[in-house]
């Protein structure tokens, strides 16, 4: 509920050094959670959530230096993939060691391991004497100054990192002052420690009702307020005031826009990143197959007797002549259908049919029908296309094309136990329901050409 998992974490084999540790984080006015680590005992992942900053001892199963360090890096290595979740985000390692050569070591060693997860690799491995900041005999705090100093230079020396973690932070203060301008709609009078709740209910009861309607808030009373609060949080992010310091740090970051020899993406770099900003795969976020621009696999048979029946065409008459993909290819085009539907009507949960059109993943090398001359058949303008993407573990690229002159309508009932792909963000889904707009309600005239 309100208690968000810490940036700073720090793990260590010694009680005394993690009081000290804390402490120094304590008199910077900075939270931090130290972690006690035996053998016996191992580490609780819901720890490790939101880490940002992790400060792990190289010796955590004894003190004992050696020429090889590698039964150290294998149980860091270990501690990581156990307890780095795969959505925690990115994150920085401290490596508490008087030895600078042991950090270059320790990030070849997870760079190289076998059984490392990429997403538990840091953005970076740091190094930091902890003699510095603690009397490593008694836990007493030395110089939490100067463990602000180094940690604040060790981050601004890959201004990429720092970058993003500014926006994390810009992030979290929108949220604040977005809720600050919520509470602000309490009237002054109400604003009393016996009445505050009830007045604030009206408030949230009448936002999720104009962000829903008044049958559907209680079904998911939490969607419903989150509905109406996202477009505040999104243009508070937006349009916040930037000091000269984080300005500068942006403009350190990003240093290659108008570099003339910055390679383009390739198609599979650039199919990942169309999927961050357009595809939902359901990992941290809900995902059903009557959500709005969910993609689903072909419910039914995969036939010609199914398809034609649903949309009048045969297997190979559709991909060959609406979808102009060769023959050859057209095995390779994996068959879906995409919900879409108005906005308000699914926002409200409108009783009623489902809306679903008939598409493919066709992949970006499948070879299309050429007329003799060698040029493209153009396909039909009642195709949509996605961007390029590309789902995770796979590396074959692909484009949704979706047709819009075949709607397949269905009650939520029949749809609801279908296999859900993934979901099209709103952004690009709302060019498709734009374009199937358009294209239904396209007006023709009779003419004679000229």
């Amino acid at each position: 509920m309100i208690f968000s998992p810490p940036k700073f974490v720090v793990v260590d084999d010694k009680r005394e050094h993690i009081v000290g540790i804390t402490q120094a984080f304590e008199k910077l006015g900075s939270p931090c959670m130290g972690l006690h680590y035996t053998e016996e005992h191992g580490l609780d992942p819901e720890c490790f959530r939101g880490v940002r900053c992790l400060f792990l001892d190289l010796h955590l199963l004894d003190s004992t230096l050696s020429s090889d360090e590698k039964r150290h890096f294998g149980l860091l290595a270990s501690i990581l993939e156990s307890v780095i979740s795969e959505n925690g985000g990115p994150y920085v390692l401290v490596l508490w060691s008087e030895y600078a050569e042991q950090a270059d070591q320790l990030r070849e060693y997870l760079e190289a391991a076998k059984g490392v997860s990429p997403h538990v690799r840091p953005l970076a491995v740091l190094r930091l004497e902890k003699k510095k900041f603690i009397n490593i005999e008694t836990g007493n705090v030395n110089a939490p100054e100067e463990l602000r100093k180094q940690i604040v230079e060790s981050l601004t020396s890959c201004p990429q990192l720092a970058a993003l973690l500014s926006w994390e932070q810009s992030v979290q203060a929108a949220a604040g002052d977005t809720l600050a301008s919520l509470l602000k709609l309490v009237p002054d009078g109400e604003r009393k420690i016996g009445s505050f709740g009830a007045a604030l209910d009206i408030i949230l009861s009448r936002l999720a009702r104009e962000s829903v309607g008044r049958p559907n808030v209680a079904v998911d009373p939490r969607s419903a307020v989150y509905g109406a609060l996202a477009p505040i949080l999104s243009d508070r992010t937006l349009h916040q005031k930037a000091s000269e310091e984080n300005t500068s740090l942006w403009c350190d970051a990003i240093t290659r826009h108008s570099d003339s020899k910055l390679p383009p993406a390739s198609a599979n770099e650039a199919g990942a990143i169309n999927r961050m900003l357009h595809m939902s795969l359901g990992t941290a976020e809900t995902l059903r197959p009557t959500d709005w621009g969910a993609v689903v696999d072909w419910p039914f048979t995969w036939d010609d007797e199914e398809l034609q029946k649903r949309t009048d065409w045969k297997i190979n008459e559709l991909l060959g002549g609406q979808f102009c993909v060769e023959s050859k290819d057209r095995s390779r085009c994996q068959p879906v259908l995409v919900r879409i539907g108005a906005a308000c009507d699914y926002a409200q949960n409108r009783k009623g049919p489902l809306t679903y059109l008939v598409g493919f993943q066709v992949p970006l090398n499948a070879d299309r029908k050429k007329y003799n001359d060698g040029r493209l058949i153009p396909i039909t303008e009642a195709i949509w296309n996605s961007p390029a993407f590309v789902e995770p573990g796979s590396e074959e690229v692909f484009r949704l094309e979706i047709h819009v002159r075949f709607p397949i309508v269905v009650l939520p009932s029949e749809a609801k136990d279908w296999q859900v792909k993934y979901r099209i963000r709103e952004q690009l889904l709302m060019q498709l329901v734009g374009k199937s707009s358009a294209y239904v309600s396209r007006p023709g005239i009779i003419q004679l050409p000229t």
